[in-house]
């Protein structure tokens, strides 16, 4: 007694189908997957630069759309430099993660983190005027990490700018917040001539930093 001829090749027909199924699946997994990678830090998990960029633009265009108020700020660790020169780059590398995770617990769900680059950090404030954001941003100097501190500009959307105007205005807005702590730092005290040595008395009034 022989089987169903067609009763075969329905079942191989489907067999064939599920098979092709899971391998679309797989395939559209695998695609969802390096996307991410693509807008995602290696580092620290944020957002990248790409990611950001997305970001940025579905927000303002919500924010059009809605009529509600969007800012964002730009922020960097101060003197990260130093403390990379000090402590090394792998302590450097964990103070950006640690810094990263300490100030992501500061935001709301909402709000969006990016890396910028090196040191410098991206925040999207959804539904946040101005005032609003200079509070929030005034939370993450106490919570950086490691006894370091940060500084930041802050800059609210006009509705008639690009991402890139506004950027530019963050950007300006964190280099004059530089310059204010900068100028409010003690300068260093010159240290007294020693009377013993009159031959580098002259050398050190022409050259006072030389030593």
């Amino acid at each position: 007694m022989t089987g169903n001829p067609g009763s075969d090749l329905a079942l191989d027909h489907d067999t064939d189908v599920a098979s092709l199924r899971a391998e679309v699946e797989a395939l559209t997994e695998e695609v969802r997957a390096l996307t991410r990678l693509a807008r995602t830090d290696p580092l620290t998990g944020l957002a990248n630069r790409r990611g950001w960029d997305e970001q940025l633009a579905r927000e303002l265009a919500r924010a059009q759309r809605s009529q509600t108020a969007v800012s964002i700020a730009l922020v960097d660790l101060d003197d990260f430099k130093s403390f990379n020169d000090s402590h090394g780059h792998q302590a450097g590398d964990r103070l950006l993660v640690e810094a990263a995770a300490a100030w992501r617990g500061q935001l709301r769900d909402i709000d969006v983190v990016c890396r910028w680059g090196g040191d410098e950090f991206a925040i999207l404030l959804p539904d946040c005027s101005e005032p609003f954001a200079q509070e929030v941003i005034a939370r993450l100097g106490p919570a950086t990490p490691s006894h370091q501190s940060c500084a930041a500009g802050v800059a609210a959307w006009d509705r008639r700018e690009t991402p890139d105007e506004l950027l530019r205005r963050a950007d300006t807005a964190l280099l004059q917040e530089k310059r204010v702590r900068a100028a409010a730092r003690p300068c260093p005290r010159a240290l007294p001539l020693e009377r013993h040595a009159p031959a580098m008395v002259a050398q050190d009034e022409r050259f006072p930093y030389a030593h």
